[in-house]
């Protein structure tokens, strides 16, 4: 893993190409509190070499232990955990050898997480469990919502993702959704 810093913010490239976190610049205010000025959009596009163009943002709350997201999406977002901790999982599902291939780390306020933030590229599915009470997520995409990329979710519980997720995690699925697919049928229904 490698990590730049390139202006007030530092960023670490992760085994997930294109996968970029980043620690916030923290301001502390008087008398008390701080501000947070998690991404610079023209710093980030310094640091990746193009332009991370953002289109839509969406928040979500998410309880404590509970599984959100294993969907595969049409655009790359950038997330930050606003309040709160997350345990963290990007799958690649991009041809190539590690297409398939699980990668987790904290992110958020716990102290085991690096930073705040992470761009998540096309093509990489991202999955997370709240690790605190009181979790806020903000993202910003560069494309719209579509709710079409939700039609099938990747199991990410299936065994061969060898995931170790924190203890008393649960698993939430949307009724609607279409299909929950282990590993080795997630990847062949790309084909």
């Amino acid at each position: 893993m490698t990590s730049k810093k390139t202006g007030p913010r530092e960023y670490k490239e992760i085994d997930v190409l294109g996968a970029v976190l980043i620690r916030p610049q923290i301001y502390k205010s008087k008398p008390a509190g701080e501000l947070a000025e998690p991404v610079d959009f023209t710093e980030l596009g310094y640091f990746l070499g193009y332009r991370f163009d953002p289109r839509s943002m969406y928040t979500i709350w998410s309880p404590k232990g509970v599984v959100r997201g294993g969907h595969l999406e049409g655009r790359s977002k950038l997330v930050t955990v606003v309040k709160g901790s997350a345990f963290y999982v990007l799958v690649d599902m991009r041809p190539g050898d590690g297409q398939g291939v699980a990668h987790t780390f904290y992110l958020g306020e716990d102290s085991r997480a690096w930073g705040r933030s992470i761009l998540v590229p096309e093509g990489v599915v991202d999955a997370f469990t709240a690790t605190s009470d009181d979790f806020v997520y903000l993202s910003f995409g560069d494309r719209p919502y579509n709710a079409f990329d939700s039609t099938k979710t990747l199991d990410v519980f299936d065994p061969e993702l060898k995931i170790d997720w924190p203890a008393r995690t649960l698993a939430l699925h949307n009724e609607e959704e279409k299909s929950i697919l282990s590993r080795s049928k997630f990847i062949e229904s790309l084909k």
